[in-house]
């Protein structure tokens, strides 16, 4: 990637920026910290040596003390090393003055020694350039970190963006299977009873899974075809009912331009026909849509003949349709939804809102 590149090249140049900051560092020693009355040996062995000090301070600083300590959370003890390194770099400075002093005083005539002033302007022109060269250091890992924190948060999410697409097309492609399943087995049972029946279901059945296939490739279709395809799909399970096919749709007519992830509520319904009418008198299905701007609101309830809820049988293949559905909606959704299923006096109820 562009950054990556840029980052790799910022690493291939900055020793060469290192170079020209310590010669320019060496001519601020030489000229502006070291004092012009002094002999020019002297003068140049002072520069030469606090010079030399600057750089193992700022080197040790640089790739030890802050990559291994401060940038990894370890302040005290960054403190607690800087102010040590600091102790030793200030007797080394002392010994050499005194030793500097002592062989000019002795080898050199009419030498001018330096004075307690002089050594405050050495010192802080030694300890100055330390700490800027620690500054321009820390500044560039900080940027170069940052650079390097954002590759990865991108290539973070692009990935997470990838896994996301994959396995929301991996749970959409669960509900074909499922779907087909239980209706091969209504029609198996249709065949034996009559065979014009069976005739209307492989129609209805293609017409289905024609939208299924075609229309369900987006991430989100009109809510209008949605609500075509839910009409159509209990138009043929009420083919396979007698007349105590007892369902209750309460739909909107005018849902123009409003769009909803597909199948996404089709697997309550599917759940709710095949727990919620098994021919008896305590038989219903009742569903209803409505659109609150700009919110999705769907709800459906059914008698439940079975002990316990499908959903919460998730090794079983009849609890997959649920499972799916809550997976489908964190994905798509995460927290614009609300999902709530209860079963109170054998009825079951299912309550979804949507936030567009």
């Amino acid at each position: 990637m562009a950054i990556n590149k840029n980052i790799k090249s910022h690493k291939n140049a900055f020793p060469f920026w290192e170079i020209i900051y310590w010669l320019i560092a060496s001519l601020f020693m030489f000229f502006v910290f070291s004092n012009r009355h002094y002999d020019i040996q002297i003068r140049t062995s002072l520069s030469i040596l606090l010079l030399a000090i600057s750089f193992v301070n700022a080197r040790v600083t640089n790739k030890i003390l802050i990559p291994k300590f401060l940038f990894k959370g370890k302040r005290g003890l960054f403190l607690y090393l800087l102010f040590f390194l600091l102790i030793l770099s200030l007797w080394l400075i002392s010994i050499a003055l005194f030793l500097i002093t002592l062989y000019s005083s002795i080898s050199l005539s009419n030498t001018i020694l330096p004075l307690f002033e002089d050594v405050i302007i050495l010192l802080t022109g030694t300890y100055l350039i330390s700490l800027l060269s620690s500054v321009f250091y820390f500044t560039k890992e900080s940027f170069q970190s940052k650079e390097e924190k954002s590759v990865i948060e991108k290539e973070k999410n692009r990935l997470e963006l990838k896994f996301k697409e994959v396995q929301l097309e991996f749970l959409k492609e669960q509900i074909h299977p499922h779907f087909i399943f239980n209706m091969m087995n209504n029609l198996y049972a249709l065949v034996n009873e009559s065979t014009a029946l069976s005739r209307e279901v492989i129609v209805r059945l293609s017409d289905l899974l024609e939208y299924m296939l075609y229309e369900c490739n987006t991430e989100k279709v009109e809510l209008s075809k949605e609500v075509k395809f839910i009409n159509n799909y209990i138009e043929l399970e009420k083919i396979r009912h007698d007349e105590s096919f007892n369902v209750k749709t309460d739909f909107p007519k005018n849902i123009s331009g409003i769009k909803i992830a597909p199948l996404i509520l089709f697997p309550f319904i599917e759940n709710a026909f095949k727990h919620g009418l098994k021919q008896t008198n305590k038989d219903f299905i009742s569903m209803k849509l409505e659109i609150t701007s700009p919110k999705i609101q769907f709800s459906i309830n059914n008698y439940k003949h079975d002990t316990a809820l499908a959903e919460d049988k998730p090794k079983k293949s009849k609890g997959l349709g649920l499972k799916n559905v809550r997976e489908r909606l964190e994905l798509l959704y995460q927290n614009r939804y609300d999902l709530q299923i209860s079963t109170d006096n054998n009825i079951f109820e299912v309550k979804l809102k949507i936030v567009r």
